[in-house]
């Protein structure tokens, strides 16, 4: 199509036809790029990568093709933006340090990382998160589902000091790491997910929807910038509240779901008007 006057796509600016191929899966976007010589550049130079297609991970070529495309954005000094992945059951593990590697040496911004894979009765199995993942030290965003995550073995190193958003599902994890997490990531605002503890300044959106049976929270009142929580089976107190809402003055939007141990909860405050409170016990 190099030289049709009908080929639009050819006359878009280089930034507009990045955003476009961003929502395309990377099938889709490498075939966009056949159009023409400005297409393939975009695709060359595409910032977002989108292989989050479970089905695609059947073919024998995916670590290829992987290897291929980051390995192009390595070689002339892309900044990635965002990048996703999902692994199905048949999917080996082994090359995804490497993919993370490279991904922190081009700065990746988001990462999205989803990890399926069943026993043979159909429960969870979790798979370790490859330690290179703690030295993203650009990373704004991570998205984790499926994953064991363990301490670096380099005594507990987290270097995730861009970090503004976590998210977790389906994902193991025990009280030491968030300690270590929480004393990193100074900048994080956003947490998705159940925890043990938390103690992140900055942190303002708080949701722990836990899916497997209860857990505990110990303390969050430490997290002052916190605005919004919401709670999905955990297991808390009548007291636990009372604190919570003392000691968060910043609060203003407050869910219960499913928190069965909580007896009775009474809310008196002239001072905070604007807190909104939803229970489904």
């Amino acid at each position: 199509m190099e030289g049709n006057s009908d080929d639009r796509i050819s006359k878009l600016p280089e930034p507009i036809l990045h955003h476009i191929m961003s929502f395309l899966h990377v099938t889709d976007a490498a075939r966009m790029s056949t159009l023409s010589k400005v297409s393939d550049s975009a695709w060359n130079s595409l910032p977002y990568l989108n292989f989050d297609d479970i089905f695609y991970w059947w073919s024998k070529d995916l670590n290829v093709v992987i290897d291929q495309t980051l390995a192009s954005r390595k070689k002339h000094k892309i900044s990635m933006q965002r990048f996703s992945l999902w692994l199905g059951h048949y999917h080996r593990l082994s090359y995804v340090d490497r993919w993370i590697k490279i991904l922190i040496a081009c700065n990746i911004k988001e990462l999205n990382l989803r990890v399926d894979k069943r026993d043979y009765q159909g429960s969870m199995v979790y798979s370790r998160l490859p330690e290179a993942i703690f030295a993203a030290k650009s990373l704004n965003v991570l998205s984790l589902y499926g994953s064991k995550i363990e301490l670096p073995a380099d005594n507990g190193t987290i270097k995730l000091s861009s970090l503004r958003e976590l998210h977790f599902t389906f994902v193991f994890l025990d009280e030491q790491f968030i300690k270590a997490m929480c004393t990193s990531c100074g900048n994080l605002e956003h947490l998705f997910q159940g925890t043990h503890q938390l103690s992140t300044i900055n942190l303002e959106d708080l949701r722990i929807n836990n899916l497997n049976g209860h857990i505990k929270v110990v303390r969050i009142t430490a997290c002052k910038a916190l605005k919004s929580l919401y709670l999905n089976y955990v297991d808390i107190t009548d007291n636990w509240i009372e604190e919570l809402l003392y000691s968060l003055q910043n609060l203003e939007k407050f869910e219960l779901t499913h928190c069965k141990t909580l007896k009775n909860m009474k809310i008196a405050s002239d001072s905070q008007p604007q807190r909104t409170v939803h229970t489904w016990l």
